[in-house]
């Protein structure tokens, strides 16, 4: 007979637990009964993967065309209703489902025009954010071939035009990638949570791939990240593509 101490031997993503304070057993991620929530074998980022919680997201198309442009002019006294990408978690309310960012990849295809310098900044917030613009939703995938599972989180680039930050915002950091103008072959990678990471050593007139240490980001149902790119005197919107890595659980 089974016990409240059993592991659970099935790789199968259990139901959510339907309640606080409820006695349920341990699961086990391993098919031999190993108390452990992580998979011995590759990365956390396997295990999420295994159990069908990861999930990747790039523009819907990868020709060279297939691009999106930022706002013409975002400059600091934008903050914060100018924001170039928006991420969401859409699970109905009440949800216990919630979204841990991992990474978010900005390539820079067409540098703006005449920005003094190259700037960001990020944000979280939560109810409806959006006033206006013509977006970019990337597609979301489960990396995971043998999982069903779909993604609650939708993510929108472009200029993007957000109403005045509610009284639950919080400002999750501002920097510059580089004190000029941004350089076509740029690249902004935002890295959630890591336990140390060196920025970039830029180079004024080379291409940069620039390295933003981040803290760990965790969105419930209706909460929303927004990440800023602004830069002072530009003229002419930036062209971007994006890639980004998630989990819900």
């Amino acid at each position: 007979m089974a016990t409240d101490t059993d592991l659970l031997g099935s790789r199968a993503l259990p139901a959510p637990i339907p309640g606080d304070n409820l006695r349920v057993p341990p699961r086990s991620a391993s098919l031999y009964g190993d108390a452990s929530h992580i998979s011995l074998i590759g990365s956390l980022m396997h295990a999420l993967a295994d159990e069908g919680t990861y999930f990747y997201s790039q523009h819907p198309t990868i020709d060279a065309a297939t691009t999106v442009a930022g706002h013409a002019a975002p400059v600091l006294a934008d903050l914060y209703t100018k924001p170039f990408l928006v991420v969401s978690n859409n699970d109905v309310a009440g949800s216990k489902k919630r979204t841990y960012l991992h990474w978010i990849q900005i390539s820079v295809i067409t540098a703006g025009a005449s920005g003094t310098s190259d700037n960001w900044a990020a944000e979280c917030d939560n109810g409806v954010r959006y006033s206006s613009g013509t977006l970019v939703r990337l597609g979301t995938v489960n990396p995971n071939m043998q999982s069903t599972t779909t993604n609650a989180s939708v993510i929108d680039c472009g200029p993007y035009v957000a109403t005045a930050p509610t009284s639950a915002q919080r400002k999750m950091g501002s920097g510059v990638f580089r004190p000029a103008i941004a350089l076509t072959g740029d690249k902004y990678l935002f890295v959630f949570g890591p336990s140390a990471l060196a920025e970039a050593n830029v180079v004024a007139t080379a291409t940069t791939h620039h390295i933003i240490p981040m803290p760990p980001v965790i969105l419930g149902p209706n909460d929303k990240f927004l990440l800023h790119l602004y830069a002072p005197s530009q003229s002419a919107a930036g062209v971007y593509k994006v890639q980004m890595g998630h989990w819900e659980r």
